[in-house]
């Protein structure tokens, strides 16, 4: 390895827009900046990120079908080197067999994709060689720890945990990880509670380090600063609650439609939830609202790849999730100077926020309406606070720490 670069693979299922995907981006965006290579390995190139995708990076994609054309013409035009690799199926069936021998045989449903993407990572460390592979979610990260497997262990893998194991995998994906995780080089965890979730998986405990996400703050600051059509947005409009996530149970978004409700009997304010939902959870939601008499002021926002510019003009961020990691999105609304109340969830905001912002207890709509309530009302630390708070979780340090975690893998 030079003594000053780095070429580091990172593995993700594809672009969608989740924290993860981002977070991995952005430490990408980071590496590529100090003159380090960073490559995209992906199964699939589809998914919501174009932008989000760093010019210089290179990304190695299967050749199958699905393949967003608009996505892959978004990229090359922004300066994103992208190639097609052909998944050869009898390479496959050979992986299957030779990690069969090696105890890997894989009880889940969608081992064969597994398999597949692991033939496809074996393929690029055998012609790309790179320094160290990063996955991130649970299946790409199975199918590093296989293609490590597949090269006699030729590049170390980091596997990147995101979430709590126990609350966010399926119990295949939980069985899988106590297996695999242990075989990782590193496991690095995105909070300390994250850690201990992942030390309860048998992994030994000088292979977890704990990295916290960072997130970009200057680029978020000057994306926050593009117009929003929105009128619930617009100046002079009542103060709007903005929740940015994902369908799924986790959030409880049910949580925080009753939660608006009570608080909007003593705050005049809207609530809108930006991001992927589907139209039975809407119409759930707005059900809901109806029965709390505020069904007027719930609003949906599809997703968008620039959150900040409503981050920005929110009276404050909610996040009512009963399970999380280290939520970026709270760093984001940080960076944007925008303040947080979040539920108390067993690890992650707490660590994030502590005294520049409300937690709530998880599941409980009253205490988080009073909470609600009192930052509507102007009980918030200043935006300086809040945005120098956001720096301390900065992606330039977060890039501190895996460029020396990588440097350490790499010289052994």
């Amino acid at each position: 390895m030079s003594s000053d670069k780095l070429h580091v693979g990172f593995l993700l299922t594809g672009l969608d827009g989740g924290g993860a995907e981002r977070v991995m981006l952005d430490l990408a965006a980071a590496l590529i900046a100090r003159g380090h290579r960073a490559d995209l390995v992906i199964p699939r190139l589809a998914g919501d990120y174009r932008a989000a995708v760093p010019s210089g990076m290179h990304v190695r994609r299967a050749r199958i079908p699905g393949t967003d054309g608009k996505l892959l013409q978004a990229l090359r035009r922004s300066g994103v080197h992208v190639e097609a690799t052909t998944v050869n199926p009898f390479g496959v069936a050979r992986s299957w067999l030779a990690l069969g021998r090696k105890g890997l045989d894989l009880p889940v449903r969608r081992r064969l994709r597994v398999y597949a993407y692991a033939t496809m990572i074996a393929t690029y460390v055998r012609e790309a060689r790179p320094h160290v592979l990063v996955s991130a979610l649970p299946g790409v990260d199975a199918a590093a720890v296989c293609a490590a497997q597949l090269t006699d262990r030729a590049v170390p893998v980091v596997v990147t945990v995101h979430n709590v194991p126990a609350d966010y995998y399926a119990p295949e994906w939980l069985a899988a990880s106590r297996t695999l995780y242990p075989l990782a080089d590193t496991v690095v965890a995105v909070s300390r509670g994250v850690g201990e979730a992942v030390r309860s998986l048998g992994v030994d405990a000088e292979r977890v380090r704990t990295i916290y996400n960072g997130v970009p703050a200057g680029r978020i600051r000057r994306l926050a600063q593009e117009e929003v059509t929105h009128p619930w947005f617009a100046d002079g409009a009542p103060p709007v609650v903005l929740s940015v996530g994902r369908e799924a149970p986790s959030k409880d978004y049910p949580t925080l439609v009753e939660a608006f409700g009570l608080a909007r009997r003593e705050a005049d304010s809207r609530l809108v939830i930006l991001g992927k939902l589907s139209a039975p959870y809407r119409a759930r939601l707005k059900s809901l609202a109806r029965g709390l008499g505020v069904a007027g002021d719930l609003g949906f926002v599809d997703f968008d790849e620039n959150p900040y510019r409503y981050m920005r003009r929110a009276g404050l961020l909610a996040l009512s999730s009963r399970s999380e990691g280290l939520p970026t999105v709270i760093l984001e609304a940080l960076a944007c100077g925008t303040p947080v109340v979040s539920t108390d969830t067993p690890c992650g905001p707490r660590e994030i926020l502590g005294e520049w912002g409300d937690l709530p207890p998880v599941g409980d709509a009253p205490a988080l309406a009073l909470a609600l309530v009192a930052t509507l009302r102007g009980e918030r630390p200043t935006e300086e606070a809040l945005r120098a708070r956001a720096a301390d979780f900065s992606v330039e340090k977060a890039a501190d720490a895996y460029v020396a975690l990588f440097e350490e893998l790499a010289r052994r």
